[in-house]
């Protein structure tokens, strides 16, 4: 919970500073950031998450139960840096 916090104020700190580069409103575009990745880790969460989940339960696989836990974190990251790099750019 703590690292998925931090992976989310890093995205809106990180989308600010886009916007601030690229003109855009600073503000409207940290939310965006901010409403991509929580979609996003919610949709994995809800989603993709409980087989992970049930699976990892099931066995002693420790990769599987890390992946329960952290997956949506990088998966959610990851989706944001995308939109971010290719709709971030300089508006002409």
């Amino acid at each position: 919970m703590i690292i998925g916090s931090l992976a989310s104020i890093f995205i809106v700190v990180w989308f600010y500073f886009t916007a601030r580069n690229s003109g855009r409103s600073q503000l409207q575009w940290a939310m965006v950031g901010f409403v991509i990745y929580i979609m996003i880790a919610l949709l994995w969460t809800y989603f993709v998450n409980p087989p992970i989940k049930d699976a990892a339960l099931h066995s002693n696989n420790s990769l599987l139960i890390w992946i329960s836990r952290y997956a949506y974190i990088v998966v959610a990251f990851s989706c944001a840096a995308v939109y971010n790099l290719k709709f971030g750019q300089k508006k002409e």
